[in-house]
């Protein structure tokens, strides 16, 4: 009968999670066991089986870690070999995802085998994908673009989200969205920047922000970072929208592209889930305008992290999210089927995406120092997609346990 999509969803998830406890495992394991012959000597394992773990570990969605995984004896197997290698809660984490993907199979499949077929049916190609997913996305860019005469080259986001103290009753979100390459014709919608907290009754317009500003870490702020924004932008500020929550601005003069950053403190939106109850905790960017770039990063607090699951996805752009309310298992109604890779990355590694590009490099590090923040206090979670869909929504939330 195969899979509904409520069901494939749950999959997804559980795929996802799995990956995630992966991922914790082999970050404590020697660089030895970083490879698959690594591996396979290091827990004396067999070597297709420690093929199939790394492939899981490295696939792209959750339903495709399903599909590399080995047999449940052979992860059963793998984690009875790491026990002594890795922390009680990473040895229970693997436990409890290996059960439920055992859990899974009897529901769902009469097999393993058959929980796969059921699995890569969801990824048979038909006539209706031609052509390439991506190509596909470039094509709404460029029509988007034309019709609205609207586009931006590049949108770089950077959220953070950390505690003021471990009791505080809301976590503390810093962002920094930036937007390069902005180039609108004449007739098009003006430029403005969104935004989802409620509108301070004291704004008159946003703060001018150098390298030496620091957060007011109590009050909702939004600000420009001139160094990383079109000289001028400041000026060009026209008026805001308490409906919409939107800051508008004119053209700039002289500037056919231009360049615009903005930096976002909120401090009492987000429940901190380790001292209320808060089923999951999002963050996102809404593709407003035909976008040819999208680089999504989430730095979250350790201890966060530790209780929390975390997901990925691409939603209509009108989904309604009311925060304390956000439940991830209702979420995959709006789900599109664009599926976006999520990488858990290092900060300090010289060869992961940031620091491949000083550009972007020097944006998180500009509002770390913003907020008085060290990076080895989060985990670092990044999306990277080419033509994100216009109109849609792309999130990075987590859920907690």
């Amino acid at each position: 009968m195969g899979l509904n999509q409520q069901t494939a969803s749950e999959l997804t998830r559980l795929g996802e999670r799995i990956k995630k406890t992966l991922n914790a495992v082999f970050a404590e394991l020697p660089l030895q066991a970083h490879t698959i012959n690594g591996l396979t000597q290091f827990l004396d394992y067999h070597r297709s089986n420690s093929q199939r773990v790394f492939n899981a570990k490295k696939a792209a969605t959750g339903e495709l870690v399903l599909l590399q995984l080995p047999g449940i004896k052979a992860l059963e197997e793998f984690t009875s070999k790491l026990q002594t290698h890795i922390s009680v809660t990473n040895y229970q984490q693997l436990q409890q995802v290996c059960h439920l993907f055992a859990k899974s199979i009897k529901m769902y499949a009469s097999s393993h085998a058959d929980l796969k077929r059921q699995l890569q049916s969801l990824h048979e190609p038909n006539v209706d994908e031609i052509p390439h997913q991506q190509d596909k996305r470039a094509q709404l860019y460029y029509a988007a673009k034309s019709l609205l005469g609207f586009s931006v080259e590049h949108i770089f986001c950077t959220y953070i989200l950390t505690r003021q103290s471990p009791s505080a009753d809301f976590l503390q979100e810093i962002a920094l969205i930036s937007k390069t390459g902005i180039k609108r014709q004449r007739g098009a919608p003006p430029f403005v920047q969104f935004y989802t907290h409620p509108h301070p009754s004291d704004f008159t317009q946003p703060k001018l922000l150098t390298q030496a500003s620091r957060i007011q870490s109590n009050s909702f702020t939004i600000g420009i970072a001139s160094e990383f924004s079109t000289t001028g932008l400041d000026q060009a500020y026209s008026s805001y929208s308490p409906s919409n929550s939107g800051i508008v601005f004119d053209d700039l003069p002289d500037a056919p592209r231009f360049d615009a950053t903005f930096i976002f403190n909120n401090p009492d939106e987000l429940v901190n889930p380790l001292t209320h109850k808060s089923q999951c905790s999002s963050t996102s960017i809404s593709i407003k305008n035909p976008t040819k770039r999208l680089t999504l990063l989430v730095l979250v607090d350790k201890a966060i992290d530790r209780s929390s699951n975390v997901n990925v996805g691409c939603y209509h752009g009108n989904q309604k999210i009311e925060e304390g309310k956000l439940n991830s298992s209702d979420m995959w109604t709006e789900r599109l089927p664009d599926f976006p890779e999520l990488r858990v990355i290092s900060l300090e590694n010289p060869h992961n995406l940031l620091n491949q590009d000083m550009k972007m490099q020097a944006k998180v590090e500009y509002l770390l120092n913003y907020a008085n923040l060290n990076a080895d206090q989060f985990v670092c979670y990044l999306m990277d997609v080419d033509f994100p869909i216009w109109s849609a929504t792309y999130r990075i939330y987590f859920e907690h346990n």
